[in-house]
């Protein structure tokens, strides 16, 4: 999975935000494409007949794939941070100021 986001640190954020913007375009998602991936607009590329052929006949065949729905996603991520110290064996905790 992909997964995109912009750090409330960033340095220049509106930077952060057209390269966002540049991921999700035609041009971006076409990017994803010949990197074999299915960007999440294919669907709508394909439907307006904007990918090459040719890359169409590169891609991998994904019939039968399944994707995890949000409602997975999240309790997967609870899962993993109730128990990422018990597993990982790193005891990851803030740093509680001193006196």
């Amino acid at each position: 999975m992909y997964v995109q986001a912009i750090s409330a640190y960033a340095p220049h954020p509106n930077a952060a935000k057209l390269w966002m913007e540049h991921l999700y375009s035609d041009e971006g998602q076409i990017m994803w494409m010949k990197g074999y991936c299915h960007p999440i607009r294919e669907p709508d590329l394909r439907a307006r007949g904007v990918v090459p052929e040719d890359l169409l006949a590169k891609l991998p065949d994904v019939t039968g794939a399944v994707f995890p729905s949000l409602a997975q996603l999240n309790a997967a991520k609870d899962l993993i941070v109730t128990n990422w110290d018990a597993v990982v064996g790193a005891n990851v905790v803030t740093p509680t100021p001193g006196p």
